[in-house]
């Protein structure tokens, strides 16, 4: 009879072991070596080679400093990676010396290209269409020019760098920089993918003019009402008001 295994809770986040569990047991400290982590799902190949370690003896043998050369995806990056805030964490795994060649396929592998190895993203965001026809309402009332321009975001000022994976809070490997070349506008409209029976009448062509009718029209600031407090009350005032009257029963 075949036993029946029960896991409980979660699955596993990682699958290895931290790293100086496994550099402090080899010659050098690894020195040459081949490493990788179980969390990298490249097709190709994808590890870090031990350029300069030194462990901090702490305790749990886990911290330490890590000097490698990385590998991504087929990639060799031109600078060198300092592995120290990941060093911790179980998922590193060490690839055999007879198996080197096969895992890493030298012959694949290509140095890093800026002009190969970019992200290409939109320059600029279009509004999306709730906050245009809200916009496209406030500048009529002040009395402003509306142009497409107005509606643009300028996504090239707020896109996020490409150089670092964080795995943990306040653990993360910083990297070369992945340049991001912005062009081209991209836009919020998701009405294609609306089904046509919860639409509302938003796929028709004078769609957004209908739902511009049905919005509320909202003052830019609340008036004063009856019984409104129009000013705050000091903290030194908060304790006379909270104190309870004396049982005289």
């Amino acid at each position: 009879i075949m036993p029946i295994y029960k896991y409980f809770g979660a699955p596993a986040k990682y699958h290895g072991k931290p790293l100086f569990h496994i550099i402090s047991n080899l010659k050098d400290f690894g020195r040459g070596r081949i490493i990788t982590r179980a969390g990298f799902k490249d097709e190709k190949p994808s590890f870090y080679r031990i350029l300069f370690a030194q462990p901090l003896m702490d305790q749990k043998s886990e911290e330490g400093r890590a000097i490698v050369e990385k590998v991504r995806n087929g990639v060799r990056y031109s600078e060198p990676v300092d592995l120290s805030k990941i060093a911790s964490l179980p998922d590193f795994i060490l690839v055999p010396r007879k198996d080197e060649d096969k895992f890493c396929k030298w012959n694949e592998l290509r140095d890093y290209d800026p002009s190969l190895d970019m992200v290409v993203e939109p320059k600029y965001y279009t509004a999306p269409p709730l906050l245009r026809l809200l916009m496209e309402r406030e500048m009529k009332n002040r009395g402003e020019e509306i142009s497409d321009d107005k509606f643009l975001l300028p996504h090239f000022k707020t896109y996020q760098k490409k150089d670092r994976d964080v795995l943990e809070d306040g653990q993360e490997e910083v990297y070369q920089e992945t340049v991001t070349r912005c062009e081209g506008t991209a836009g919020y409209s998701y009405a294609d993918r609306i089904d046509p029976r919860y639409s509302y009448g938003a796929l028709d062509p004078e769609g957004p003019a209908s739902v511009l009718g049905k919005l509320p029209e909202e003052e830019p600031f609340p008036t004063p009402e009856v019984g409104m407090r129009l000013y705050k009350i000091p903290w030194s005032n908060m304790d006379k008001r909270n104190q309870e009257d004396p049982r005289v029963d």
